[in-house]
């Protein structure tokens, strides 16, 4: 008797009105990501071992070692920055690939049938979130590291010196820029393994084993790389770089927009 009612009753259908939109694709994945555990473990993970790296650094610097300008005094402060990059674009991978792996992708682009609002809302909350917690590590890591640097010749280094408060905004949008990057990765190949793969082997390590090659051109080639254009952005003194700063910012947009262009173009075209 409960199981005919059951099978009689008519199955849900959204209002005629409904319709959905990019504001509400934005809170859909801001819940998705905020509610996996995994998200607070590895934020945690990349902000702990940022800042604590960098004050560890800090504290034991030897005082005939704390010598130079602002950009030495940045470079102890900010030393776990590059590195707690990786935390935040395997979970910037895991946000994407994370729903192929358990065929949650098919409601989600069921939801959102023109399939690029998704993508576009991913990457928008992911940015957002990692843009603000950054900001916070960074600033908080420059303050910690002064403190423990106080007293000697890189330990007086202060926001209002020329170029430091810009080179602290490029770590943040260097951090950014990588985890978008991640995601745009994620969304073309859709493995977790071989996205991850992808990016610590392409992304991080096969730029600086290419210096080790004896060919100039490659040498000349390595600074355009993917993962090594924003380095000039999270300098004070952007004299010696290959790269200025404008043309920083230019590649990191190139890359961008190949990357997502690509994405776009096989989310468009590929069966999920």
């Amino acid at each position: 008797m409960t199981a005919a009612a059951m099978t009689e009753r008519p199955a849900y259908s959204p209002p005629q009105q409904y319709r959905l939109t990019f504001v509400g694709e934005l809170r859909s994945e801001w819940t998705k990501l905020w509610s996996l555990r995994s998200t607070w473990i590895v934020l945690l993970c990349a902000v702990v071992f940022s800042g604590g790296l960098g004050a560890l650094i800090s504290a034991n610097v030897p005082d005939e070692a704390a010598v130079g300008g602002a950009d030495m005094a940045l470079g102890y402060a900010m030393a776990g920055v590059s590195l707690s990059s990786v935390f935040v674009a395997v979970l910037g991978i895991l946000s994407i690939t994370g729903e192929y792996t358990t065929g949650s992708i098919r409601s989600t682009l069921s939801a959102a049938p023109k399939r690029l609002g998704m993508l576009w809302s991913k990457a928008l909350v992911f940015g957002a979130v990692v843009a603000v917690l950054f900001t916070v590590m960074v600033f908080a890591t420059f303050f910690m590291s002064q403190a423990l640097l106080s007293g000697t010749e890189i330990g007086d280094v202060s926001l209002g010196d020329e170029g430091v408060l810009r080179a602290m905004f490029g770590y943040v949008a260097m951090i950014v820029y990588l985890a978008l990057l991640a995601i745009a990765i994620g969304a073309i190949l859709r493995n977790s393994a071989g996205s991850i793969g992808f990016y610590v082997g392409v992304i991080m390590i096969l730029p600086q084993l290419a210096t080790l090659l004896p060919w100039e051109w490659v040498s000349d080639a390595v600074p355009y790389a993917p993962g090594n254009v924003p380095n000039t952005i999270a300098l004070v003194d952007t004299s010696g770089s290959t790269l200025t700063l404008g043309e920083s910012w230019l590649w990191m947009g190139i890359w961008l927009v190949v990357a997502y262009g690509l994405a776009a173009v096989l989310l468009k075209r590929r069966d999920v």
